[in-house]
């Protein structure tokens, strides 16, 4: 017996049978035909009603991130949903540059502070996996120059220490200041800024542009210049988490000492080429100015322009475009997906090492943080930065969020309220996706 199709519910997509024994043979290819076209409207209307379940929530995202800009102090942001496949939304409010009218777009760069350091624990397994270093290698081995903690000489420092902060070596403010060089600062009107400010530029006005291994070696070795057993902790390696900069910038060192080839140019041949991103550089090496953010120490005022020494722990200057390539491979680096690791080796940047005794139930990978939720993250803070990116490894849906002004209890009290808005409406949506 045949069956023709004779009404289509498209709320309930239930549809009804009209027998078809009676219909004369001649008009039976109309019938198929009409058959046909009646099962592809069928078979399009999920497809459109998913089309507009995501137009929607796309729209009611964009109001509320609107409306959350327009009553914020922020310049401009940028701001995605990810799964392990694809970008699920992406979106940007503001300006890069308001004296330009230059919008905040997701092809706009600028660095993305500290969670540059999760590229420092790919490149590091990276190096693992082409057998070039060992994690618990003592790093000795691959430095020109000796590092001991001065408290526990017998003691040695290993990858691992400096990729979960376990190291002992501190993170010491002064020596972190001597990385800022600033373009023309003495040509600058300094007044202009908040008179909290003036300790920091007094400081790095006299700075001097130096390698990322001088810059180590003046503060780490024993007879460096800047060398104070105070920049080491009274905790032995391997015993306490100490979030540390410094220590960051030695573990992508030891990678070129380890490599034989410049932490920079390792990291292009091996994770941003090909992940394709294109814009992603170090500094602001390759960075045009049309896309360039300004950043700003508030709405109003401009920071300086400048750039940093021991570019790993902080430099890395991208944008959200070229970071949701690297975001997505890292979901699936943690499902054993990515294309840039062995599942192995993505399973020890990812696996719990450290305890964070200063967040309740928090721990630590290689350089990424495992939150008392489970989730996956870090964020970034620096001088007109501020940067968040997290995923959830149950629903493997992550986002990410970058903006390009100062946040400080000082001198610019009124953004991190705001800021943690965005991010608790992006962490909400995330799982309507």
């Amino acid at each position: 017996m045949y069956f023709l199709l004779k009404e289509i519910d498209t709320n309930s997509l239930s549809f009804k049978f009209l027998n078809w024994t009676s219909i004369p043979f001649d008009n039976t290819l109309k019938k198929i035909q009409q058959v046909i076209l009646l099962l592809s409207i069928l078979f399009m209307i999920p497809s459109c009603q998913s089309d507009d379940i995501v137009s929607k929530k796309d729209e009611e995202l964009n109001l509320e991130l609107e409306q959350l800009y327009k009553s914020s102090p922020l310049v401009g942001f940028s701001v995605s949903i990810v799964d392990n496949n694809d970008v699920l939304y992406q979106n940007s409010f503001g300006y890069a540059d308001t004296k330009e009218d230059k919008k905040y777009t997701e092809y706009t760069t600028q660095a993305i502070a500290s969670i540059s350091k999760t590229v420092i624990a790919l490149a590091l397994m990276k190096a693992v996996e082409q057998e070039k270093l060992d994690l618990d290698t003592d790093i000795n081995q691959y430095l020109p120059f000796e590092v001991k903690h001065p408290h526990y000489l017998e003691k040695p420092i290993t990858i691992r220490h400096l990729a979960t902060h376990t190291s002992g070596i501190k993170g010491v403010q002064e020596i972190d200041y001597r990385s800022y060089i600033f373009e023309n600062l003495s040509e600058i009107d300094l007044s202009i800024y908040p008179p909290e400010s003036k300790p920091f530029f007094d400081f790095v006005k006299a700075n001097v542009d130096i390698d990322d291994a001088t810059y180590l070696e003046k503060a780490l070795a024993i007879d460096g210049e800047w060398y104070d057993v105070s920049n080491f902790s009274m905790n032995a390696p391997g015993e306490k988490y100490e979030y540390s900069n410094i220590a960051s910038n030695l573990a992508a060192y030891v990678i070129e000492h380890a490599t034989g080839i410049s932490y920079e140019e390792y990291t292009h041949l091996y994770i941003f080429k090909p992940l394709e991103m294109n814009t992603t550089s170090w500094g602001k090496d390759n960075i045009t100015s049309d896309t360039h953010a300004t950043l700003y120490l508030n709405k109003d005022l401009e920071i300086p322009n400048y750039t940093r020494i021991a570019v790993a722990s902080g430099e890395l200057t991208t944008n959200n475009s070229d970071f949701n390539r690297y975001f997505i491979e890292m979901i699936k680096g943690y499902n054993g997906k990515g294309k840039l690791l062995s599942t192995e080796h993505y399973k020890e940047i990812f696996t719990p090492q450290t305890t964070h005794e200063e967040i309740k139930d928090t721990t630590g990978g290689l350089f990424w943080i495992i939150n008392n939720k489970g989730n996956i993250e870090h964020s970034g803070g620096g001088l007109g930065i501020v940067t968040s990116c997290l995923f959830n490894p149950t629903t493997n849906k992550g986002y990410y969020f970058m903006t390009n002004i100062l946040e400080d209890a000082i001198l610019n009290p009124d953004v991190s309220t705001p800021i943690n808005k965005i991010l608790e409406t992006l962490d909400i949506y995330m799982d309507k996706y």
